[in-house]
Parts: C-alpha cells; structure tokens; sequence
C-alpha cells in the first residue's frame, strides 16, 4: 500500500504494460519507473530517433601511442597487436571509426585547456581570458536539441569548484548549460522523482527506492514467521517454498531477458546509490581517480535515456579543465594528471621533471578509454523498437587538446562508436585531410538526425571518409 502522503500524481504516471513488466522482477525494480513509466519515453510511432553522446576528455593524449599503425580496416586483431592505448577497444573494432586529420579553428584566445573546451562543440571564434573564455555560438547538442524538440542531456564527471568547470554545452553564445555531475540526481531525474526546484529527491524517491527489492526481500519478515510456525502443515510449507522459488525463477528470467529496452536491469544500481551524500561524485582528486566510476555510470544512465527515448542527444564532459585526478595504476599512485600530461609537477611549464610522464599519461589513456569500452558495452546491451542502440545511435570521444605539453588544437583524438542507423563507415581509420572540427560537427549533427552543412566556423559541409 503506498502510504497516502506518498500518493501518486496519476495525471504523470500512466500504467502501461512495459513498466507493469518492468514491476515484477528484478530488472525492473532495479528501476523506479517501475509504478508506471511518464508518456516522454515512448517511442514515437512515425520516424526513427538517432541518438548521439558527445564525450571530451581532458588534457589530450600521447598522439604516437594512440593511433593506430595504418590507415585502412579496423580489426580486433590488428588493434592488438598495435599495443596502443586505443588497443583497449580491440573487441569492439568493428564499430569504430577513428578520424584523424581534424583541427579546432583559431587559435586559444585564454587558457588553451579552457578554450579547447569552448571550441569542442562549438567549432567557434572564442573571446575572454584565462579560465574565462567563451565561445560565439551554441555548441552542436543545442543545435541538436532544437532541430528536433528535446532537451538535451548534459553530464559530468569531475571536480566542481576547480579552475574550469562546465565548459562544454552552451545553450546561447558565452552562456554554458549547467551539467549534473551526480549520477543519483541524474537517475532520479530520469525517474521523475527529481524537484528540479530543489535539487533534492522527492518524497516518493524513497518509497520507489524500497520497492525496488526483491518481492520476496519486501515481504522476508513476514514469510519467516509463516514458515516457522506450527500452524503451518509440512505440506503448506513446501508450496510456499514452491511459490517463494517461483518467484526467484521469474525475477532471474527477466534479469537475463535478452533485449529488454528502456529496462534499469543494465544499471549499477548500488554504485549510483553510493555516490549520493557526502558529495561522492565530487572527490575525484582525493579518492584517486573516482572520476572514472562516475564516467562509467554517467555512460550506463545515458544509455538508459537513449533506450527510453526520454532524449536524443547528451554531452559528458570527463575532468574539469585542468584535470587535477590522482589515478592509482599497478599499486603506485600517479601525480596529479595535469601535471602528468605537462611532464612536470607544475599547472604551468615551470616546477621539477616527472619520471616517466609520458609512460603514465599513457597507462592513464588507457584507463580512460576502458570507462569507454565499459559504455560502449552496456550501449551494446540495450535495444531500441528501431533496433540495438549502437545501429540507432553513436558515442563521440575527443579531448580538448590533442596533446598535453604542447596544448595543441591539432589532430584531435577522435573515436566515433557506433554507426547511427548505418550512417558512419564502421571499423575503419581514415583520415579528414587536416579540416576544421566543423566539418567533423556537421557530420555528426547530421548523423543525429538533423541536416546541416554549416554549423561552426572554419569550414561547411560534410566529411566523406567519415560516411558508410
């Protein structure tokens, strides 16, 4: 019985035959849409949605341990024995497609990290200073949002209160779009059950949360004394424990059930749970590169928007600008990782020499891109009515600097995973002859399902190598 000051608002919540499903087992109450699921995430039964994350890391990477040995093919294999960074993703080489040759436009009018930031998805003339800067246009998941009547999902995984925060999304010119960094509230936001006006859970939040255990978790107590009293014949109790095993069976069975979209079963529902409080998602410099779990579970919840159709399009920005995150690899723990990627303890040229910077920047990209691969596996797990997410959709991974000592806005790291309704070439390297990132968005904002040849500064139309 939900208790009467917990009430459901029945003109929001709209019983349908999926969430009742969803309500049953284990896979849904995983997921408090479970009480029934809002009308936003069905799929609209004319056109087929394309959905596209767009994911800048910070500090660039170490360029000749990163690409891979030939242009051509993409094979499992070949990625491999390459022993790259990028080698990370060797299993899934036949949805990728890596894009050399692509330039931010201009030069950094401020700090390089902050305009590298301003200029990812913006393709724009930047103006400010220091941490200051800002682009002249929106960035493309505005673009996006507004050709085709969503709102955007903006994530981050990060310090907040560092020298450069959110510096990705910009919904107007200079006017960044505030990005969540706790994975809880963007959970619940998806579940209805966020007061946007607080910040804060609503008071069904915890209701939900409770219903999300076991049937048989809920009722143990009860079952317990049942089973051991005296009343009860020998008989009864074997059919209750008939009916209890019944019960796990159902529960096991939908957690297993192949392809069971927009359904919370693919999500690490106790890691999300234990980012709230004590601002766990905003300790990642003294927790030791905590950052990467909050990456992976903003991937896990952005795939769960895509399946759930409740957006099309979403922004992860992974580190603040001047990523000061302490990774502990192999039992040593790394110096702070801006000033790995500047090769000395210093935020600036100056300060002493890092034994082996070059090696741990790259034992870093590593790790960075195996928050990659754990997306691009729960991706892989979710279908869509139009098909599996990764054939409905794409992730874009770039940094905002292609290089750390350098700080250059030339030959960004690119990965695009996944081919949009058969829109991207898959498992291939190609090269876009030295273009500016606004071709690169032009192709991309088009893949997501809305036509454009213009967006950005430095260049109009598409990328040909880039397209199947």
């Amino acid at each position: 019985m939900i208790p009467s000051q917990l009430k459901l608002d029945r003109s929001r919540f709209k019983l349908n035959r999926r969430s009742f499903l969803r309500g049953v087992g284990t896979a849904g109450l995983v997921l408090p849409f479970l009480e029934s699921l809002p009308d936003r995430s069905a799929f609209a039964a004319e056109g087929t949605p394309r959905f596209g994350l767009f994911l800048c890391t910070s500090c660039g990477v170490v360029g000749n341990k990163f690409w891979p040995s030939a242009m051509g093919e993409l094979t499992t294999a070949g990625m491999e024995a390459d022993g790259k960074s990028t080698s990370v993703l060797a299993p899934y080489a036949d949805r990728l497609l890596m894009v050399k040759g692509v330039n931010y436009p201009g030069s950094a009018a401020g700090c390089a990290h902050a305009d590298g930031l301003a200029k990812c998805l913006t393709a724009a003339n930047t103006s400010g200073s220091g941490a200051n800067v800002t682009p002249s246009s929106i960035s493309c998941d505005t673009a996006i949002a507004d050709g085709l009547g969503v709102s955007p999902l903006t994530l981050y995984a990060g310090l907040k209160g560092g020298y450069i925060e959110e510096k990705l999304s910009f919904s107007a010119p200079g006017q960044v779009r505030a990005a969540e960094g706790n994975p809880y509230n963007v959970y619940l936001d998806l579940a209805g059950l966020l007061d946007n006006s607080t910040g804060s859970p609503t008071p069904m939040a915890d209701y939900l949360f409770e219903r999300r255990k076991s049937v048989n978790d809920l009722v143990r107590g009860d079952l317990g004394t049942l089973l051991n009293s005296r009343k009860i014949s020998y008989s009864d109790k074997l059919r209750l424990d008939q009916h209890l095993q019944s019960i796990r069976d159902i529960e096991n069975d939908m957690t297993n059930m192949p392809g069971l979209a927009c359904s919370g079963g693919n999500l690490d529902m106790a890691a999300i749970e234990a980012m709230n409080g004590g601002g766990g998602f905003n300790r990642p410099y003294e927790e030791n590169g905590r950052q990467e779990e909050v990456v992976k579970l903003q991937l896990e919840l952005c795939a769960l928007a895509f399946a759930c159709n409740t957006t099309q399009v979403a922004t992860l920005q992974a580190g603040d600008g001047t990523d000061g995150t302490q990774y502990t690899i192999n039992g040593q723990l790394y110096e702070r990782f801006h000033h790995i990627s500047h090769r000395v303890n210093s935020d600036g040229t100056g300060g002493s020499a890092i034994a082996n910077a070059e090696e741990k920047h790259f034992d870093i990209d590593k790790l960075r891109l195996q928050s990659l691969l754990h997306g691009i596996e729960k991706w892989s797990q979710y279908d869509t009515p139009s098909g599996p997410l990764l054939d409905s959709g794409f992730i874009y991974w770039t940094s905002h600097v292609s290089d750390g000592p350098s700080h250059s806005f030339r030959d960004l790291p690119i990965i695009v995973v996944g081919n949009a309704g058969g829109y991207f070439k898959q498992g291939a390297y190609v090269n876009a002859g030295g273009v500016s990132n606004a071709q690169l968005l032009n192709t991309l904002i088009t893949a997501n399902g809305v036509p454009t040849e213009n967006f950005g500064t430095g260049g109009t139309g598409l990328i040909p190598e880039m397209l199947a």
